[in-house]
């Protein structure tokens, strides 16, 4: 009888406040994370890609028969592969501007939300045991915004796989990477991450963060992970830059 209870008042709050659309203040699709009018421009990432930096491939072709992009050939990463679920462009980028800069909660819900299936399917494809652990932000980034956005959004996600929050940690605060170039994006973050979580057990972390434009982040993480003794390092983020900043398409 609870449980019935319970059922219909969620369904008379549902019917009073539908769930939000994160790139707008509209009403999403149900079970989605956008409104039919972001959904449109909420671009999913389309196969072939570069099997190491999902670089879309008609961007950054192959050589040869290879399934690495030019770039992750000449200058191999330190993580082994990256897992987006959109581009980093239209809703999906309004939307993560919405939450990082906004505070817009309702919004990383209705992100959540679109994001969960598909997350929860490849964490458990590559070991529901698996630690998963958020790209770390320095105290007084923290302290800024008030809010980790890896973390909260791990917890909106009800990941199953082993969260661990403070494993990795950022030594250093570092100058905000959007104003910085391609180069000066990696030498900012050099040693500026370290593990201080416990003894390494399992051989493959799953690291998690918002976006991913010129991995730069993403790569010194993975460093700092590997030098801790993980023999793999696999990126999950909402959304990557559709081509890398600073490295010019084929054409």
């Amino acid at each position: 009888m609870v449980r019935n209870y319970l059922r219909t008042v969620g369904r008379h709050f549902s019917a009073l406040f539908p769930p939000a659309c994160a790139g707008c203040d509209g009403v999403s699709i149900t079970g989605l994370a956008f409104c039919a009018i972001c959904a449109p421009v909420a671009h999913r990432i389309e196969e072939p890609c570069c099997s190491r930096c999902q670089v879309p491939m008609d961007l950054f072709r192959p050589t040869g028969a290879n399934s690495l992009c030019s770039r992750c050939q000449r200058q191999p990463p330190a993580f082994d592969s990256v897992h987006a679920l959109w581009e980093y462009d239209g809703s999906v980028a309004d939307a993560i501007r919405r939450i990082k800069y906004g505070g817009d909660l309702p919004a990383l819900r209705a992100l959540c939300r679109g994001a969960s299936p598909w997350l929860s399917q490849h964490l458990y494809d590559l070991g529901p045991d698996l630690p998963v652990i958020p790209v770390p932000a320095h105290p007084t980034d923290l302290q800024r915004r008030g809010f980790h956005l890896p973390s909260l959004a791990l917890r909106f996600l009800s990941v199953s796989n082993p969260i661990v929050p403070c494993g990795l940690r950022k030594e250093r605060p570092t100058p905000r990477q959007a104003t910085l170039s391609l180069e000066e994006r990696h030498r900012n973050l050099i040693d500026a991450f370290r593990w201080h979580g416990p003894s390494v057990e399992s051989k493959i972390a799953l690291l998690f963060d918002d976006v991913l434009t010129t991995g730069a982040t993403a790569d010194a993480a993975s460093r700092a992970l590997k030098l801790a003794g993980f023999d793999s390092v696999h990126i999950f983020v909402f959304a990557r830059a559709p081509f890398i900043s600073g490295s010019k398409p084929a054409t």
